[in-house]
């Protein structure tokens, strides 16, 4: 493992779907495995990966009248099952990773530790942590900044579908101003949509930088890696 930096890479579920966003297609988590060997001779990575291909606990769930604990709590199954996805993906890609949940599950993975986290780390292997925090009521955005700071990770990068922080909502205002950076501070008095605020909040507290970027950018993790102004730097200094 040597002097590697620690990464958190919080990508979305959405990569285990087509150009439609419902059908199954495993073309770009695929794509973007190539990308991931690179990054891995450079740094130790462990994936927060959501679930909200197969089910979202806020959508689904209340479409189909479940309580909502227990619309969380699919959700959260949701991820595990995209995380063992992953690992077999890699898998098949000869990349040596270790599937940790938060729901005990051991016929899939371990549970989640300091001692599972760390005999993962010393073998070099990529972190792929499913099952969510394995209670209700926590997105996956709180969830990636905990798991990074289980292993010491020195930034969060989420990968999204927008190339930043914005003023306002791009999609919706044309005038909207993409961020290079900004404090944790002022991304809660805006209230930013692309970031939980009990993430940020959390990422706050523990000085914990997060990278937000688009995975659809080419080379998306190569230029996060090289070029520290790609995307938006949300960290204790604007």
């Amino acid at each position: 493992m040597g002097s590697k930096k620690r990464i958190l890479l919080k990508i979305t579920g959405k990569l285990f779907t087509g150009s439609d966003g419902t059908t199954a297609d495993s073309a770009p988590v695929s794509a973007l495995i190539p990308h991931i060997t690179a990054l891995a001779k450079t740094y130790c990575i462990g994936i927060v990966i959501g679930g909200g291909n197969f089910f979202r606990g806020s959508q689904q769930g209340k479409a189909l009248g479940i309580t909502p604990s227990v619309a969380h709590q699919v959700g959260m199954l949701a991820t595990l099952m995209n995380g063992l996805m992953l690992q077999d993906l890699l898998s098949q890609h000869r990349i040596a990773s270790t599937l940790l949940s938060a729901l005990p599950c051991p016929t899939v993975g371990d549970s989640i530790s300091p001692q599972a986290i760390d005999r993962a780390l010393e073998r070099d292997e990529i972190l792929i942590f499913g099952g969510g925090t394995g209670v209700p009521y926590v997105t996956t955005d709180t969830n990636a900044v905990v798991r990074a700071l289980q292993m010491n990770a020195a930034q969060v990068w989420k990968c999204t579908d927008v190339d930043g922080v914005y003023t306002a909502d791009p999609k919706k205002n044309p005038h909207a101003q993409r961020l290079a950076s900004l404090s944790y501070e002022k991304a809660l008095a805006l209230r930013i949509g692309i970031m939980d605020l009990s993430a940020l909040a959390i990422a706050q507290q523990n000085c914990l930088p997060i990278r937000v970027f688009s995975i659809q950018e080419p080379q998306a993790l190569t230029r996060a890696a090289q070029d520290p102004h790609f995307g938006t730097l949300i960290s204790n200094q604007e």
